[in-house]
């Protein structure tokens, strides 16, 4: 699986990941619990997200479907 920015910013944000320091570690990890034939959609799936929702400076959590299992989310929600 290819990981670019997005993908590996993502998926440490959401918790697909965990403590990943490079893309070859985030790589290895998403790999082993995405069904291979599912991957290339999989990453088109974070790419997007990563662009649109979970942006680099400003994550639009309010808009994002994914809160309900998000890590960045659920730490952020409880400074509140």
């Amino acid at each position: 699986m290819a990981v670019d920015t997005h993908v590996f910013r993502v998926s440490e944000r959401i918790g697909l990941t965990t403590n990943s320091r490079n893309p070859l570690q985030t790589e290895r990890q998403l790999v082993r619990y995405i069904p291979e034939e599912k991957i290339p959609v999989a990453h088109h799936w974070l790419i997007l997200h990563g662009r649109y929702v979970c942006k680099a400076r400003r994550p639009d959590c309010i808009n994002c479907g994914l809160t309900g299992i998000c890590r960045y989310y659920r730490r952020e929600a409880t400074k509140e």
